[in-house]
């Protein structure tokens, strides 16, 4: 929920008739081997609407699966969810609010670091989708 690049995050572009459209972050899925989260997805307002986020995601995603990889994209954006609901490609395996009880969420609150508290999920509903080999 801002606007700097996580350091380990592998960074992607989309170009399109050479202006930048898109960009994605793609970063290891904590405390899962093997797998890969869209860290960061973001399509500019002029290509937003048209499919290109989510053709641009598949993409990315396709390259992770053939190198060995699982992927995973948990999202908040009501467009993107209605755009990966309708897609084959991602399987929804989660939705709703995280519980204010989750050890996870008790020890970022322990941090008193307000980057962490404000990324947790605990007040919005958030959708976790799977991209499908």
């Amino acid at each position: 929920m801002n606007t700097s690049l996580h350091p380990a995050a592998e960074q992607w572009v989309g170009i399109i008739n050479g202006e930048l459209a898109c960009h994605a972050g793609i970063i290891q899925f904590p405390m899962r081997k093997g797998w890969k989260r869209v860290h960061r997805l973001v399509v500019l307002p002029d290509y937003q609407g048209v499919g290109i986020g989510t053709l641009f995601q598949n993409n990315i995603a396709k390259r992770y699966i053939d190198n060995g990889f699982n992927v995973n994209c948990t999202t908040t954006t009501p467009a993107l969810v209605g755009s990966m609901r309708r897609d084959k490609q991602w399987g929804l395996v989660r939705f709703g609010r995280s519980k204010s009880g989750y050890k996870t969420m008790k020890t970022v609150k322990k941090t008193k670091l307000k980057a962490l508290t404000d990324s947790t999920s605990e007040n919005r509903i958030t959708y976790s989708f799977n991209f499908k080999k």
